[in-house]
């Protein structure tokens, strides 16, 4: 009998073992699960890379380690570039949407995060993000990952880089954060000017008449845009050259400028050998940048000049 006792006694000892051991493991999970979550909620926003509201945001500075800067400011309907040019509009927008739609898309493998940090460190680009006179947001961009389908980015005070993409969009956000002034300028040749005419040394030569500039209306002008701008190494072999066409322009601050259009030398190849000028393009110097420009971005403006002859090189 006392043998029986003890062993109905063993059993409900062990049921009641069994039933803590459950009760404490589930305890443990929740708090491991509670703990986790309070620290997921912790790290937020070190990955909070995007602005929501971007029509909010008022300035945007890039900077990298070669010492290029570019900082864009929103203005009474456009953007400025360095407080003293015409931002593109189109780059611009770019860059806001990039800010509003991207996205963490996983963090960094363990076992490469070291590797990536130090590629970081070495080559990044650093976006400040303005709103109302207060930086909200500063981001270390840095190269693409190996399948090209996302970038490395890493917050100011995070702990760690990670993967960074746009859902939706095959491709890395990295050359959208570059930090080339002549890619993030206006390349409407003719914009904020009041008056324009122009001047054709080469008909007034051959004519032998008195120089002569015909105004123009400038509706025909306003929407030509230059291909892009051109380093200035080049500037001192192209100022020489003869002009074929010569704008003078009054802008919307009254002052007077010179726009002139010059000839370029064919593409170094042997289907062009034969030709004297390049036939698609050629530069445009106005003030001290150097453009190049398509012969077609002046078709409109050409059909309304009568006047006008050899406007494109025979």
């Amino acid at each position: 009998m006392i043998k029986l006792n003890n062993l109905l006694f063993s059993k409900k000892s062990q049921r009641i073992i069994k039933y803590l051991v459950a009760i404490v493991l589930i305890v443990l999970i929740y708090l491991s699960y509670k703990t986790q979550n309070r620290s997921s909620s912790t790290r937020l926003d070190k990955k909070n890379f995007e602005v929501s509201d971007t029509s909010k945001i008022e300035r945007i500075d890039l900077s990298n380690r070669n010492l290029q800067m570019v900082s864009l400011r929103r203005s009474i309907g456009c953007w400025t570039l360095n407080d003293s040019l015409f931002a593109n509009q189109s780059s611009v927008n770019l860059i806001l949407k990039t800010i509003k739609e991207m996205r963490v898309k996983n963090p960094i493998a363990r076992s490469a995060l070291k590797n990536v940090i130090e590629r970081m460190g070495i080559q990044n680009t650093k976006v400040e993000i303005f709103s109302n006179n207060k930086k909200i947001r500063t981001i270390y961009v840095g190269g693409e990952t190996a399948d090209q389908l996302g970038t490395f980015m890493m917050l100011e005070g995070a702990k760690e880089p990670y993967v960074v993409h746009i859902p939706g969009f095959n491709g890395y956000l990295s050359s959208r954060f570059h930090c080339r002034e002549s890619d993030w300028r206006d390349k409407n040749i003719f914009r904020n000017l009041k008056k324009i005419s122009y001047f054709n040394p080469t008909i007034n030569r051959e004519n032998n008449i008195k120089s002569k500039w015909s105004t123009t209306d400038s509706k025909y002008l306003k929407k030509i845009y230059c291909e892009k701008f051109l380093d200035l190494k080049l500037f001192n072999d192209v100022v020489d050259r003869e002009s074929f066409l010569i704008f003078r322009v009054i802008d919307d601050k009254d002052n007077e400028e010179f726009i002139y259009l010059k000839r370029k030398k064919p593409p170094n190849k042997e289907k062009y050998s034969m030709n004297k000028y390049d036939m698609d393009r050629f530069y445009a110097l106005y003030k001290n940048n150097l453009m190049l420009v398509q012969y077609k971005q002046f078709n409109d403006f050409i059909a309304s000049q009568k006047s006008l002859l050899n406007f494109t090189p025979n």
